[in-house]
């Protein structure tokens, strides 16, 4: 199987979600799959922030999690390795997220490369915010901190309709 980059990929685990697995001491008995992106890039400047968050993800059953501490690295990494998703956060020096997506989004388009799922991951959750990220092409939006089951949900939707090929805000 091909990617939008035309490379061969099948970096793709199924796990249980965070929904059938022990949650507050709980274990649920629905024992449906889903398929989950394990390469994702993860972009914060805050190093503590960039630690949490690759230890949910490996919570979450996903190890392939490539971290950066700004835009312009992001950038850099996306022309560089396939990512199922991008976790973005929008106040980081050199380049900022807004401005490392609406790159991301330019360089897509010029090599007519199906979109990548960006998430914004802000401690701003103003309704403001939120619009500056869709805006600049960003799909989805998490406050920070965000729970696991918050990122798991939103990692979910966002595999479910890039599987589907259908990626819009």
């Amino acid at each position: 199987m091909s990617n939008e980059h035309g490379e061969k990929n099948s970096s793709h685990k199924t796990i249980e979600p965070l929904s059938n697995q022990m949650v507050h001491g709980k274990e649920s008995q629905e024992q449906s799959c889903i398929s989950l992106p394990i390469s994702i890039l993860l972009a914060d400047d805050n190093v503590i922030n960039r630690q949490v968050v690759k230890m949910q993800l490996k919570r979450l059953g996903m190890t392939q999690v490539d971290a950066v501490s700004n835009g312009e690295e992001a950038s850099e990494a996306f022309l560089s390795n396939k990512y199922s998703m991008i976790l973005m956060d929008n106040m980081m020096p050199v380049m900022d997220g807004l401005e490392a997506t609406r790159h991301i989004r330019a360089l897509e388009q010029d090599k007519m490369w199906h979109p990548i799922p960006i998430i914004a991951m802000t401690g701003n959750v103003m309704d403001g915010e939120k619009e500056k990220c869709f805006e600049a092409g960003m799909n989805d939006f998490i406050g920070k901190p965000f729970t696991l089951e918050a990122l798991n949900n939103v990692i979910q939707k966002w595999q479910q309709t890039s599987q589907s090929g259908e990626i819009t805000k």
